[in-house]
């Protein structure tokens, strides 16, 4: 069982060293993890920083990069004789200038995998609930995933990304303002998406945080996941998103299960070293 998101305590918003999240891995009895540090990059927010041994780095230097990529690489070798491959990766938030805002040594680094996110609309996380109601009231549904995926197309075009993560992130606070709707928000988006994740091989993930959450279903939905399927994106991870230790692995058999009700048995997998 793999997990491909994971947020060990470099992510400012994450509580958990690496090895207590490889720990709990190898517990939990799951034979590859992929650490996803948060890239928080837009410089009109106040979360641009990484935490390295305790202390608040910025985003941008090269400092915390070196850092993490060592740190991982040595989890890779003490657990690789316990049965668990470590990958190393992040997840960068997209934004319009978000190829400036890398530190300059980012994409030296051999990364297993890069996942790309949309959380921000007009420089505003949707994926926190202040950000939310903000956005939300300012916007009606339809503007909102116009706006969201669009952004996803754009993320898709730099060709930085394998994967993008929880495709339909918006759920996670949309339903107490837009209703049931919000669930079938991203119809007439989708062949444009599929589009151009075909052409420039990206795949997508099955996030399994919203069930954490109480949401019922993870993101992207079934609905929405059966429609990329069909639309010919297969190339599919699955991640719990956690941010704890404790959180690993959860959810991840039930995206699987319901992956396999689709037709998809193989899930996508980084080569690494």
């Amino acid at each position: 069982m793999h997990d491909h998101h994971v947020h060990p305590n470099y992510s400012i918003d994450a509580t958990g060293s690496i090895d207590e999240f490889c720990q709990s891995a190898v517990e939990k009895g799951l034979d590859e993890i992929a650490f996803t540090t948060h890239v928080d990059t837009d410089p009109l927010t106040e979360d641009c920083f990484v935490i390295v041994r305790g202390k608040r780095v910025p985003v941008h230097s090269n400092e915390w990069v070196e850092e993490y990529e060592r740190e991982v690489k040595q989890a890779c070798d003490k657990y690789s004789c316990m049965g668990l491959r470590v990958l190393l990766g992040a997840e960068i938030d997209f934004h319009s200038r978000v190829e400036d805002q890398l530190p300059d040594s980012f994409f030296d680094v051999d990364f297993d995998i890069l996942i790309g996110s949309v959380h921000l609309i007009d420089h505003t996380a949707i994926s926190a609930p202040k950000g939310a109601d903000e956005i939300f009231n300012r916007y009606s549904l339809d503007e909102a995933t116009s706006i969201y995926y669009n952004s996803l197309v754009e993320a898709v075009k730099t060709g930085i990304f394998d994967i993008i993560a929880h495709l339909d992130l918006y759920r996670r606070y949309g339903e107490p303002h837009y209703g049931k709707a919000v669930s079938t928000s991203w119809k007439p988006y989708i062949d444009k998406l599929a589009r151009a994740m075909k052409k420039h091989d990206v795949g997508f993930e099955i996030n399994t945080s919203s069930l954490r959450r109480g949401l019922g279903q993870p993101m992207p939905t079934e609905e929405l996941t059966q429609a990329l399927i069909q639309h010919g994106i297969t190339k599919i991870t699955v991640g719990s998103d956690a941010h704890r230790p404790s959180d690993v692995g959860m959810g991840i058999s039930d995206a699987c299960q319901m992956l396999a009700n689709l037709g998809i048995d193989r899930l996508w997998m980084p080569q690494g070293e």
